[in-house]
């Protein structure tokens, strides 16, 4: 089909948004498609049916208010899952979402969490249930959040004075998981409202990793990144299979998180042992530089045996493995947001060459450095 005319209809106010507009539209400009993109206050029906679009790219929320013969039209969902209803859709793994904020706080020695949604969206509901269940698996004891569907009196969208209650009365220190960085900022707020310390009582964390939303945030908000870039592109090629008359009816593509990114709200770890609390702080503090076991309890002052004890019972891992964890996750940061060569990163990540960086850091993370650093750096041009 030449020169296809492709309709997207996305708000693009939010990181999410932009981040899926720019993927997308880097793949119909290369392709020479004749690209529109409207705001969801457009009058859709008469858009597509004035337009008359080869293929519609459109949010959850929209699709219900579509006539009977728009909805015949070729339709691809984002961020939503409508595959039951035969339409094709790029959704996000939400319980790779869930994991990841779970280990996160687990490795913070958070043991007790809690959960924050404004809505009974379908990407909320599902993201806060598999953390629910993710936290349970790791031992956690699991707060009532703050939504609740169906309540009788119903929820406003926000109510100051039951938040800040909410807020109050969580038992601390406990750690939130916000189901998308623009709600965990709302978090933040109320937290100040009601002199409740982050990241000390709440270790707060968010998704979507927009960079705008967490360092708005006070203090800067901890999130988990979604490629949303790779969701944009996941769309177009949805819409040039249909376009070049392959069948894409019920097809589902997901898109899995990135990693967690630390930044100060979850800054914390929440254990009663100071000894632990200690020596974790100084491993972070040195993780730009080669450790040894030996070398941190002589600096501790304390045997490796009681250490080592210590350790086990309070975070469930050994000093080698904190050692490990802190190099990684310097190297992680480093690589997310700096350009250094690899060489460098090595070194300023405790590592003595840039082999055992990619031996260590594929063995953690699971892909080697350069790829890891090619996910972030796709994303981090939704944010020039």
């Amino acid at each position: 089909m030449s020169n296809p005319r492709v309709l997207v209809v996305l708000d693009a106010s939010s990181g999410w948004s932009r981040g899926a507009l720019r993927g997308f539209a880097g793949v119909a400009h290369e392709r020479g498609w004749t690209f529109l993109h409207y705001h969801p206050t457009a009058d859709l029906d008469w858009l597509m049916r004035e337009w008359k679009p080869d293929v519609s790219i459109l949010p959850p929320e929209h699709y219900r208010e579509l006539s009977s013969q728009a909805k015949q039209q070729l339709l691809i969902s984002i961020n939503c899952d409508r595959t039951p209803e035969g339409i094709a859709s790029v959704c996000v793994d939400e319980k790779k979402v869930a994991n990841i904020a779970s280990a996160h706080f687990l490795a913070k020695g958070v043991n007790r969490v809690s959960t924050f949604r404004f809505s009974d969206s379908p990407f909320a509901v599902e993201r806060e249930a598999h953390f629910r269940e993710s936290a349970i698996e790791n031992g956690a004891l699991v707060e009532p959040g703050w939504w609740k569907d169906n309540a009788v009196p119903p929820r406003h969208f926000e109510d100051p004075r039951e938040i800040t209650r909410w807020l109050v009365e969580l038992p601390k220190p406990c750690g939130i998981f916000a189901c998308c960085d623009s709600w965990a900022r709302v978090v933040a707020r109320y937290c100040r409202v009601a002199n409740v310390r982050i990241p000390d009582e709440i270790a707060l964390l968010g998704v979507d990793n927009d960079t705008i939303e967490c360092e708005l945030a006070l203090p800067p908000l901890s999130s988990v990144a979604i490629p949303w870039h790779t969701l944009g592109r996941e769309a177009a090629d949805l819409a040039y299979r249909a376009l070049a008359g392959m069948s894409i009816t019920g097809k589902r593509v997901v898109v899995a998180p990135l990693d967690a990114v630390t930044r100060r709200s979850t800054d914390v770890l929440a254990v009663a042992d100071p000894l632990v609390v200690k020596t974790v702080g100084w491993i972070c503090e040195n993780a730009d530089r080669r450790l040894t076991v030996p070398a941190v309890c002589r600096a501790l002052g304390t045997s490796r045996q009681r250490l080592e004890r210590r350790f086990r019972a309070v975070l469930g891992r050994t000093v080698m493995q904190e050692i490990r964890r802190a190099h990684i996750e310097t190297a992680k940061r480093l690589l997310s947001s700096t350009s250094l060569d690899l060489p460098k990163i090595a070194e300023l990540s405790g590592f003595t060459n840039q082999v055992l960086l990619s031996v260590a850091f594929r063995r953690e993370v699971g892909v080697p450095p350069g790829a890891y650093r090619r996910q972030f750096q796709g994303e981090q041009l939704d944010d020039d």
